[in-house]
C-alpha cells in the first residue's frame, strides 16, 4: 500500500445515540473506549435530521438538504452538482465499495463514486455468515481502500445479541452487541494503516422496560377503536387536524409535557419508539469517533460538531482533495468553530405540513413548524432532557435564532430538486413499508 495514502473504514450504526454509545447510559461500551483512548472522539455531533436519508446524504457530501438535494425518506434525489466521499476518494485512486442495508438504495444515488455497493437485506445481521464474510474480504483488501458499512442492528425492529437477556433494555443490548462484532472487525484492521471512523446517523426513542412506557406505547397506538378496523395510532393526526390544531394546541407541546412521566434518568420519548418525528438530542445527537495514522489522540471532546463535518474531516485525514463548496469543517485541524447545527424532523409519510426545522446553536434547541405556529425554545445547559419550553420568555433568542431557520429553509424552498420516477417512488415505498416505516 501507498502509505501516503492510507485505508478508510467509515462505519455508521443506524440510529446510534451518544449517550449510550459512550456508555454515560447502559452497560460499558469497550468500543468506544477504545477510540476516544486511540484517537479522538465527539460526544456533541448534532445529525442533519432524524431520518437516515438526509442524514447520510449530509455526511456523505459535507453539505446540508438544501445544497444535496436529498430532503427526505421521500425526497430522495441527490443532486448533480453534489460531490460525495466515495466520488472524493475514487477521484484520488481509491477502491470504494460500499455494504449497506435500510432505506439508502441505489434509487437515492447514494452509490454515486462506489465500485460495488452491496445492499443487505434487513435479516442480514453481524450475527449471520455475511459479517464473517465481510471480515475476511476487509482482511484481504489490498489499498488503498475507502469503505463504508451501514449496519443496522440497533434500528427499530432490533436484533439483539445471541447473549442479551431480560435485565437487558433492547436498545442497549442491540448496541452492546454489534459494538462487540466491530471489535472483531477492527482485530483485521491495522490501525497504523487504516484510518476508522464510526457515527451514528440519527438517534433513537425506544422501550426502556417500564411499565409506564409500555401502557403509553399501547394506549396512543395500539388500542382498537370501538367500531371501525382503526387502532389509536390510525386517529391521531385525524383527532389533531379536526379538533386540537383549530383551537392553536400543538400536538409536541403536549407529548412533550408527558415526556414528565418517563421513569428512567435517560432522556426519551414518552409513548413513541423510533425517531423522524422530531429533533430532540435524543434523536439528533450522535458520536463520532476517528483512529488511525495522522489522527492526533484528543480523547473525548464535548464542543458541538456536526453530521457535515465529517466529509472534510475523513478527506483531510486522508490527504485526499476535496470540494471547496462543503458546509463542514476539518474536525482535527486544531481549534474548532462553533456553526450553527441545522436540524430537521420530517417522517416517513411525505406530508411537509408535518415537517419541523430547527437549529442547535450557542446552547439553545430552537424549533419552529413548517407552515404551522409551533415554536419551542430549549435552554440545553439547564434543561438537557428538552423538557421546558422557554420561547415566550427569551423573544430575543427565538427572533435570532429563527432568522437561521428561515434562511436555511428559504434556500430549500429554492432548491430546483430532480423528480423522483414513478417506478423509484414505489420501490421506496415498498421498502419502507418492508422496514417498519409505513
Amino acid at each position: 500500500m501507498d502509505r501516503a495514502r492510507p485505508n478508510v473504514l467509515f462505519v455508521c450504526v443506524d440510529a446510534l445515540r451518544s449517550d449510550f454509545a459512550f456508555g454515560d447510559y447502559g452497560a460499558d461500551k469497550p468500543l468506544f473506549e477504545f477510540l476516544e483512548r486511540e484517537g479522538t472522539a465527539f460526544d456533541t455531533m448534532v445529525a442533519a435530521a432524524s431520518s437516515t436519508t438526509p442524514c447520510v446524504a449530509s455526511y456523505m457530501t459535507g453539505t446540508y438538504p438544501p445544497d444535496h438535494g436529498v430532503l427526505s425518506l421521500r425526497d430522495f434525489s441527490l443532486a448533480d452538482d453534489a460531490t460525495t466521499l466515495a466520488e472524493a476518494f475514487a477521484a484520488a485512486g481509491y477502491d470504494t465499495s460500499a455494504s449497506v442495508t435500510g432505506p439508502i438504495t441505489e434509487d437515492t444515488d447514494l452509490d454515486a463514486g462506489f465500485d460495488r455497493y452491496d445492499y443487505r437485506e434487513r435479516d442480514t445481521t453481524v450475527y449471520t455468515d455475511w459479517f464473517d464474510e465481510y471480515r475476511a474480504e476487509l482482511d484481504e483488501a489490498e489499498g488503498p481502500w475507502f469503505r463504508y458499512l451501514h449496519l443496522w442492528e440497533a434500528h427499530v425492529h432490533k436484533d439483539l445479541p445471541p447473549d442479551a437477556d431480560d435485565e437487558e433494555i433492547d436498545y442497549d443490548a442491540a448496541v452492546r452487541g454489534v459494538f462487540e462484532k466491530l471489535q472483531r472487525l477492527l482485530e483485521v484492521v491495522d490501525l497504523s494503516e487504516t484510518i476508522v471512523a464510526v457515527t451514528g446517523d440519527h438517534g433513537e426513542a425506544f422501550r426502556d422496560g417500564t411499565w409506564r412506557h409500555s401502557a403509553s406505547i399501547i394506549g396512543f397506538n395500539q388500542v382498537p377503536i370501538p367500531f371501525t378496523d382503526k387502532r389509536t395510532r390510525n386517529v391521531r393526526s385525524d383527532v389533531y387536524d379536526q379538533y386540537l390544531r383549530p383551537r392553536g394546541i400543538e400536538t409536541e407541546e403536549w407529548y412533550n409535557s408527558l415526556r414528565r412521566a418517563s421513569a428512567t434518568e435517560f432522556p426519551n420519548a414518552f409513548h413513541r419508539i423510533g425517531h423522524g418525528y422530531h429533533v430532540y438530542d435524543f434523536l439528533t445527537r450522535v458520536p463520532f469517533a476517528v483512529v488511525g495514522p495522522g489522527v492526533p489522540s484528543g480523547g473525548r471532546v464535548t464542543d458541538q460538531v456536526r453530521s457535515v463535518d465529517i466529509f472534510p474531516t475523513l478527506l483531510d485525514a486522508a490527504g485526499v482533495d476535496r470540494p471547496d463548496e462543503v458546509t463542514g469543517q476539518d474536525l482535527l485541524a486544531g481549534s474548532i468553530d462553533h456553526r450553527p447545527a441545522h436540524v430537521r424532523a420530517v417522517g416517513a409519510s411525505g406530508e411537509r405540513e408535518r415537517w419541523l426545522d430547527g437549529v442547535r446553536y450557542d446552547g439553545w434547541k430552537y424549533v419552529q413548524g413548517r407552515n404551522r405556529e409551533l415554536c419551542q425554545l430549549f435552554d440545553l445547559e439547564s434543561d438537557p432532557k428538552e423538557l421546558d419550553n422557554v420561547a415566550d420568555d427569551n423573544p430575543e433568542v427565538v427572533e435570532r435564532l429563527r432568522g437561521i431557520v428561515d434562511e436555511h429553509v428559504a434556500r430549500e424552498r429554492q432548491l430546483e430538486t430532480a423528480s423522483v420516477s414513478e417506478g423509484a417512488e414505489q420501490r421506496m415505498t415498498s421498502r419502507l413499508e418492508d422496514l417498519g416505516y409505513l
